[in-house]
């Protein structure tokens, strides 16, 4: 029992000793490199304010004695002052004089007096050549163009600095000692008092109810025995509220729709609810499994994999599958690792059979009444147009005929725009992908849109590198532009600009379609990809608002995004949508 004590006042104390030690020394040297540089700053602060109140000097008396009363102090103080004509001539040197002077180097190459020349002073820290040593160079232009430079060597201010580091760190010796002192007499202190509630501690580990501790050696652990008598107490609370949570998880679980999955780590199968087990029987004899063995679905297996393997952090996934029967399921899959390390991922999956066929049922009706209202509405428009060019028809009534011409024309362009969103969402429908040039499908859409922009007097710019490619459908993302086009030509002023980028990012190309239009309220940004939805203030603009749902639905089909940014910088709106590149 004693061994066992100084064992643990050993150990604590060497931990103490360590935190010491690590504490003392880490700082110093880190801060010895960040102390060395900010000597060095300041040195070449102190270098260019002597470097100005000699050049004040100079050009308040400049005279022979003068300077050399200067060249002489700053020889002195262990500085050098150099001071060269405009033509990079040295003129005075406090360590060279008369023909020794004409063997120097032209400094117009100096760094410093390279600054001090654009700016009107410079600082330089390097290797002089002329003195072989390591210096501070500070520079500043006088009146006449030449330059007065002072260089303060390194190796004074390496000495100044060792001599106060060496005395800081005497006291961070002495710091450190006297932690040490005091964490041995802390691990000597906290020894005590142990061994007497260990027997007690120990019985509560072990489970026996009813063990309490009454009695503690010191003040001080009175708030341990009462966090140890608290813990046995939520001991014998947590496995009586465990089994009860136990028991209503199992009825909550079985009582739900929606089949429940629960994965652990490793993508294996924990935990199912009766109402997976009705989807799919066969994952009663697979406990402890991967999901493909009880749940014959490769792409819930491709989806989890890939979740689970994910390192960018997303955790959550959607997967449709059709089963036997056309029965559409769709799986949810999340990924709590964050909040339980020993989750894999839940999977919730409902029976999406119904919202299916009544969401095919709906487009097969826009289909139908749209293919049927056209056939009428040509008629309208063939008849409007007639009546239109009668010439005994009255003013007036030419202008019924031209409204009704109008507003069949806008009933026409709605049914097509509904018909094109019918296919685009048919997913039946294949979509043929290939490189294509961005700037072909731009210039498609400018020369449809041309007489628009015209009527105008609209200025388009084109920002685009053509030598890019993207995989996609050409004549539907001349679509996608002329659309975007088309909003942005209706909704700018007059003279407006509109301007049309292009640039790669990473796997993908950003493009955008800015305008100088009314903009989008932040509200509405969400919402204006919604088939027939318009801004309330903008509903007579034209638009049968769907062209953007449309443009929608053709990036998505080309596994791309779109969104509204509003406002953009300059202009009031922006439309951005991505495209994978080739």
């Amino acid at each position: 029992m004693n061994t066992s004590r100084g064992t643990l006042q050993t150990r604590l104390s060497l931990a103490f000793a360590l935190i010491t030690v690590i504490a003392v020394t880490l700082p110093a040297f880190y801060f010895h490199d960040i102390l060395y540089k900010e000597r060095l700053n300041l040195a070449g602060r102190q270098a260019l304010e002597q470097a100005f109140v000699f050049k004040t000097l100079i050009e308040a008396t400049p005279s022979e004695e003068q300077i050399t009363a200067m060249l002489n102090a700053t020889k002195d103080a262990g500085l050098r002052m150099t001071v060269v004509d405009g033509a990079g001539r040295v003129v005075h040197d406090s360590y060279f004089g008369g023909s020794e002077i004409q063997t120097l180097d032209n400094h117009n190459d100096r760094p410093e007096i390279e600054e001090a020349r654009r700016s009107g002073q410079g600082l330089a820290m390097r290797h002089s050549n002329t003195l072989e040593l390591d210096a501070v160079y500070a520079a500043v232009l006088l009146r006449d163009g030449g330059i007065l430079r002072l260089a303060v060597p390194l190796a004074n201010i390496r000495k100044s600095f060792q001599g106060e580091f060496a005395s800081l760190g005497l006291i961070v010796i002495a710091v450190g000692c006297l932690c040490l002192l005091l964490s041995v007499f802390i691990a000597r202190h906290f020894r005590h008092g142990i061994d007497s509630m260990a027997e007690v501690v120990a019985d509560i580990a072990k489970g026996r109810g009813g063990y309490r501790l009454r009695q503690v050696p010191g003040g001080e652990f009175l708030p341990l025995a009462y966090a140890v008598n608290r813990m046995a107490e939520n001991i014998e609370e947590y496995v009586t509220t465990t089994t009860d949570q136990q028991t209503q998880l199992e009825a909550i679980l079985d009582s739900m729709h929606e089949g429940v999955l629960v994965l652990g780590p490793s993508g294996n199968i924990r935990r199912w609810n009766r109402a997976l087990q009705d989807f799919f029987p066969s994952v009663g004899a697979a406990l402890g499994k991967q999901i493909i063995e009880g749940i014959p679905v490769p792409s819930l297996q491709r989806g989890v994999d890939a979740l689970l393997q994910n390192p960018s952090g997303e955790n959550s996934e959607a997967v449709h599958f059709e089963m036997e029967g056309r029965r559409f399921l769709i799986a949810n899959l999340s990924r709590p690792v964050m909040q339980n390390t020993s989750l894999g991922a839940v999977v919730v999956i409902y029976d999406a059979t119904d919202i299916m066929r009544l969401e095919r049922v709906r487009r097969d009706f826009v289909a139908n009444v749209s293919h049927e209202l056209r056939t009428p509405l040509t008629s309208i428009i063939g008849y409007a147009e007639t009546l239109m060019h009668m010439d005994e028809l009255s003013p007036e009534n030419r202008r019924f005929a031209a409204v009704i011409h109008k507003h069949a024309q806008m009933l026409a362009r709605v049914i097509s725009d509904l018909l094109a969103l019918a296919r685009i969402e048919d997913a039946r429908e294949n979509i043929t992908l290939a490189p294509a040039q961005p700037a072909e499908a731009i210039n498609e859409a400018l020369r449809l849109c041309k007489e628009q922009a015209e009527a105008k007097a609209l200025r388009i710019s084109l920002n685009l590198d053509p030598s890019h490619q993207v995989m996609a459908n050409a004549s539907l993302l001349a679509q996608v532009f002329r659309n975007l086009l088309e909003n942005a030509c209706r909704y700018s002023p007059q003279g407006g600009e509109i301007i049309i980028s292009g640039a790669p990012q990473e796997k993908e190309m950003l493009f955008t379609v800015k305008d100088q239009g009314p903009g989008i309220p932040a509200e509405e940004q969400s919402r204006i990809f919604e088939r027939l939805y318009q801004i309330k203030k903008q509903r007579n603009s034209g638009s049968s608002g769907i062209g953007l749902a449309i443009s929608k639905h053709i990036i998505e089909r080309h596994g791309g995004r779109i969104w509204a940014v509003s406002p953009c910088g300059d202009f009031a709106t922006a439309m951005r949508f991505t495209l994978p590149l080739a």
